[in-house]
């Protein structure tokens, strides 16, 4: 009975923590954007501004993701678990904001946040963070799962992980035959269907490439990177396995006309989803390949 009423006692106190961090977030949220700071502050109104609801929610979200699964250890007492999990929720919610901030500031270096939501009420801008955020948080989900309580892995596991990230993001423009920083200033929905598939796509080959046992960083940090280059290489073949098997018509251009391709609204939306679907399939496939396949005894043992 007593362990029944723990149990009640921390999901009581689990939710207004979450709460909590909620609260916070609105005046993290407006030291990270000054500009905003009197927009978050005031009432908020679903009917004026979707990509603000959309970039709001999406940092919400962000943060019940990588907190859902926290473990409580009650064996040292109820005072311990409720410590140990403010501790583990308050790191978290630090990197998951620090996160979010570098990889904008890499993908979407050319935007400022009260241009864009405030001012411009910007979809395609709002939807990018909107995948930003969620990526983010279910990498960080298995970084925290990985480090097992330990702050010196977490914090090696999440700079590893940031930077891996930053480099798969930087790449999206050479993959891409739509142009990120063009479309997205025309307001363009179908360069955020795009990256959003190309950034959940990376996320999960990143994150199955971390998903093992960390028991020396050295040989950990270089199995990591042999399947992240294992993946770059069944990538293409997977690619062109989906090209081959569906005939998949592309689009045909030189690289100094990026800039320049003209397609019609509905052809450029299409397009757009094509792309996202097809790096999150791609990806996914990849994912399988290089981190999901176990293998037991290779020759058998006499």
């Amino acid at each position: 009975m007593n362990e029944l009423f723990d149990k009640l006692i921390i999901r009581f106190i689990f939710a207004i923590f979450l709460c909590f961090m909620l609260f916070l977030y609105k005046y993290v949220h407006g030291s990270v954007h000054p500009s905003s700071r009197t927009q978050i502050l005031k009432k908020f109104s679903p009917l004026k501004n979707a990509a603000d609801t959309i970039h709001l929610f999406s940092r919400l979200i962000g943060l019940g993701i990588i907190i859902s699964e926290f473990y409580f250890s009650m064996s040292k007492g109820i005072g311990y678990a409720i410590f140990d999990f403010f501790l583990q929720a308050t790191i978290a919610f630090v990197i998951f904001m620090a996160s979010t901030f570098v990889i904008e500031s890499i993908v979407l270096y050319n935007f400022e946040y009260n241009d864009e939501v405030i001012r411009r009420k910007n979809i395609s801008y709002a939807t990018i963070t909107f995948s930003n955020s969620l990526g983010i948080a279910y990498l960080l989900k298995t970084v925290l799962m990985v480090s097992e309580h330990s702050i010196i892995y977490l914090v090696f596991l999440w700079l590893f992980s940031l930077v891996i990230l930053g480099f798969a993001c930087k790449s999206y423009k050479y993959v891409s035959k739509l142009s990120l920083q063009k479309l997205v200033v025309q307001q363009k929905i179908s360069i955020a269907l795009s990256y959003t598939g190309f950034f959940w796509g990376w996320v999960v080959i990143i994150s199955s490439s971390l998903n093992h046992q960390l028991e020396d960083m050295s040989s950990y940090s270089i199995q990591v990177l042999l399947k992240v280059l294992l993946a770059l290489i069944v990538y293409p073949i997977i690619l062109k396995g989906l090209h081959w098997v569906f005939r998949i018509q592309e689009i045909e251009f030189k690289t100094d006309e990026k800039e320049h391709l003209e397609l019609e609204e509905n052809e450029l939306q299409s397009y757009g989803i094509y792309e996202g679907a097809m790096f999150f399939t791609t990806c996914f496939l990849t994912s399988v390949i290089t981190g999901h396949i176990h293998y037991g005894t290779f020759y058998p043992i006499f």
